[in-house]
């Protein structure tokens, strides 16, 4: 059995057909689901006179042609070849080829670009070859040289036979001839001489012009594209900046409000449906008011205080815990976080203890609980605050957590969208003059052209190109153009292999699209240094179809290797599009720190569970979180809202899933164009955020005392220096990072969950990829226990 996939477009239809290279007598059926059988219609191709076969449900006899439920009905359609089987899986895409097409410009773009930026930084500055600058001298010198040429070209004189009038003939043999036979003749042939422009020196030139020209455009079309990206780039900053300037008040988004609200029932519930004990012990029971704090050691303990109201205090001790049965202690744990005051029944053993510094406390252990109680009706107070909410229209007031982080970001923003606006009046420049230089180049070749000079590759033998200054000026210019094209890292022969780039199928295209971003991000915002080749390799990819190609970036300043396989093949035969591998590159044998597995899906609709059973698909059925043993599976896609409920109250909530309840190990995530035509990398840099912050390691002391961080400022990619990094001892006894940025203002908290000690990421309101609480963006969810602070907790920790 064969499985491919099909996507009709909103403004195309073709003909989806089957030809059986091997058995061309063999003619395909289509199976119903009712198993009846109907054969296809077998049609000739006439380019070449092969036969295809296509599926024809009906006759239009008023226009003359055929229908086919293929092309315009989505769904799963079964084919039966021979003894094989085929599955059509058809899609509706709600895109059209224009849609499609700005997918290859923007990979052709992006592609140049990246390849001729020897700056590899997001929001350096424009300088270095790829502006523009030296190449609009050199071409302005070529244009110079070639107009001299134009003006006196080497043309070659070529004898031929005309005839003429009698005074103004050159007399030969054949003249001679004709005055014999007809003396009062008053034309006679005789010789003339004319001079022509096409010559081998003038064919050669017309052909290095061509290629100057070819490649200045390639540099435009790199060169816009990125204009435009630095455009939008700087008003988005922009409005951000003043957004955030302004913000005071914000939204608390419903969905997210009662989704949490749910999960905190159910614990609730849990909480408060265990049961445990026999009537034998009935008796030996006794309920037990307490307030929980921190957790005690790694034991099934917690620090805990007797409620005011449950006696007089022990004075004799200097803290108390309390230690639970395991079953009890992860019920407890999981609702601690907002419910921290409760009432036990059950059977406990108290006694004071020391510690080896001399300190008395109690210990409280249970041997049996019955039951157990809230002191606090949560689940009312969700309620009230739900109803507070509405009446608020949903709106809160900004706490000084976020006002502090809001002030933070715009002048992060600020400052990118300064220098977004500084790189592209650099650039600016450069393209005006470059555009008036190659539209000169190309009047000189259509001059020559009008000459009759063919265009021919082949050097001339001769001195022409050594004597002639006009014609040695040109040549050293093209060589000089040449020169820098190279140093920029730009093959001529990539503009062929580009062109082949738009056949490409829809869902390929867009594949290697997300490809081409991955190594962006990697190379522009993170600074990693790309294998030689990589361009000319993953050029040849996207044509030649190739499986388990593997591209390697490195950064030596932190000692990290990225290996990115795209059509990784597994074992089992499964071959997903991507696969990330974050190395350690410090260490002696190859070590594995991280990564994941990524599938390009090019849907612009989903049903109604959304991306969901295609991910559940890949997880639960192909084993995609079994391969290379990463466990981190996602899948990229290009539709926007996909998310329901909403996963998060940040932006990206409603269009991207995060893991955020599975630990972060699979999800989807939305990149691709939007309505406007406008493209972010913002979610899928964010998934890549996630995975380098899980795997790098924790800053550490190095001799003389300073902090070293192996680890990148996530919004430009410099590295975390030790003057930047800053550390405290948190109340859960773990150990707090502020990893800081002096370049763009990007800062990130890097601690751990007080509760069950899982690594938190703070990353800002912009790059946060937690789970946040609806009522407080700032207060992230634990992804393994889904604690967080409450108000008796404090909020710096």
């Amino acid at each position: 059995m064969f499985t491919v996939e099909s996507t009709i477009f909103n403004d195309s239809y073709p003909w989806l057909g089957i030809r059986v290279n091997a058995h061309p007598e063999i003619v395909p059926t289509l199976v119903t689901a009712s198993g009846t059988e109907t054969q296809l219609l077998r049609v000739k191709d006439p380019r070449d006179g092969s036969l295809w076969c296509i599926s024809c449900d009906e006759w239009d006899s008023s226009k003359q042609q055929h229908f086919s439920e293929l092309r315009r009905s989505a769904g799963t359609y079964r084919f039966q070849i021979g003894n094989e089987g085929l599955v059509v899986q058809n899609y509706i895409s709600g895109s059209g080829e224009s849609d499609v097409q700005a997918y290859v410009d923007d990979f052709r773009g992006n592609l140049l670009w990246m390849i001729m930026n020897d700056d590899a930084g997001a929001i350096a500055a424009g300088s270095g070859v790829a502006n523009g600058a030296q190449l609009a001298t050199i071409l302005e010198a070529f244009h110079t040289a070639s107009r001299k040429v134009l003006s006196a070209p080497l043309v070659a004189v070529n004898e031929r036979r005309r005839s003429s009038p009698v005074s103004k003939v050159r007399a030969t043999a054949e003249t001679f001839r004709e005055i014999a036979q007809n003396p009062s003749a008053r034309r006679l042939t005789g010789r003339i001489f004319d001079e022509s422009a096409n010559t081998a020196e003038n064919r050669y030139l017309r052909h290095i012009l061509g290629l100057v020209i070819d490649w200045t455009r390639a540099w435009f079309m790199a060169s816009s594209r990125q204009a435009t990206f630095l455009d939008e780039l700087a008003v988005r900053e922009s409005e951000r900046a003043q957004y955030s300037k302004n913000l005071t008040r914000r939204a608390v988004d419903p969905d997210v409000f009662d989704s949490q609200t749910a999960d905190i029932t159910r614990r609730i519930e849990a909480l408060t449906s265990y049961r445990n004990g026999t009537n034998d012990l009935k008796p030996r029971q006794k309920s037990f008011p307490i307030s929980l704090g921190k957790r005690f050691r790694d034991d099934h303990a917690f620090f805990y205080d007797r409620l005011s109201d449950a006696g007089p205090t022990d004075q004799n001790v200097d803290f108390r815990i309390v230690v639970f049965p395991e079953d009890v202690f992860n019920i407890i744990q999981s609702a601690m976080h907002f419910c921290s005051e409760l009432v036990i029944k059950g059977t406990a053993i108290s006694c004071v203890k020391s510690t080896k510094n001399g300190k008395n406390y109690r210990e409280l252990t249970f041997a049996t609980v019955s039951s157990i109680s809230p002191r606090v009706d949560v689940i009312a107070q969700r309620a009230a605050k739900r109803l507070q909410l509405r009446n608020a229209e949903w709106m809160v007031p900004l706490s000084s957590a976020e006002k502090q982080e809001t002030r933070r970001e715009a002048r992060s923003a600020e400052l990118r969208a300064k220098r977004a606006l500084d790189k592209r009046e650099a650039m600016s420049s450069s393209i005006d003059s470059l555009r008036s230089t190659v539209a000169k180049l190309a009047s000189v070749d259509d001059a020559f052209r009008q000459m009759g000079v063919a265009c021919a590759d082949a050097f001339p033998t001769g001195m022409t190109f050594v004597a002639n200054p006009a014609y040695a000026a040109s040549l050293a210019s093209f060589k000089m153009a040449a020169d820098l094209f190279k140093r920029m890292g730009f093959d001529p022969t990539l503009l062929d292999g580009l062109e082949k780039v738009g056949i490409l199928h829809a869902s390929d295209i867009y594949e290697k699209w997300c490809l081409l971003k991955i190594f962006a991000l990697l190379i522009e915002d993170f600074r990693f240094t790309p294998e030689n080749g990589w361009a000319e390799r993953l050029v040849g990819v996207s044509i030649a179809g190739e499986r388990n190609v593997v591209f390697g970036f490195r950064r030596d300043d932190i000692g990290v290797e990225v290996l990115v396989a795209y059509q990784f093949e597994t074992r089992e035969g499964r071959r997903p599009d991507f696969v990330v591998r974050i190395l350690d590159a410090r260490a002696r044998s190859e070590s594995c720190l991280g990564g994941l597995v990524l599938d390009a899906k090019f849907r612009s609709t989903w049903g109604i569970q959304g991306p969901r059973h295609v991910l559940d698909e890949l997880v639960r059925i192909k084993g995609y979180g079994d391969v290379a043993g990463l466990e981190k599976v996602f899948i990229l896609q290009p539709r926007n809202g996909t998310v329901t409920p909403s996963m998060s109250p940040l932006e990206w909530g409603r269009h991207c899933d995060y893991g955020a309840t599975k630990s972060h190990a699979e999800g989807w995530i939305q990149v691709g164009f939007d309505s406007s035509g406008i493209t972010s990398t913002d979610h899928l840099k964010r998934l890549l955020v996630m995975v380098f912050q899980s795997t790098l390691p924790d800053p550490e002391r190095v001799p003389g005392g300073t902090l070293a961080a192996r680890s990148f400022c996530l919004g430009c990619g410099e590295a975390h220096h030790s003057e930047s990094i800053r550390s405290k001892a948190t109340k859960g006894g773990a150990t707090s990072w502020l990893l800081d940025c002096a370049q763009c203002g990007v800062w990130t908290v890097r601690t751990h969950c007080y509760s069950c000690k899982a690594p938190l990421f703070k990353n800002g309101t912009r790059w946060t990829y937690h789970e946040t609480l609806a009522a407080q963006v700032t207060n992230v969810v634990c992804p393994q226990c889904g604690s967080y602070f409450n108000s008796s907790f404090d909020r710096d920790d």
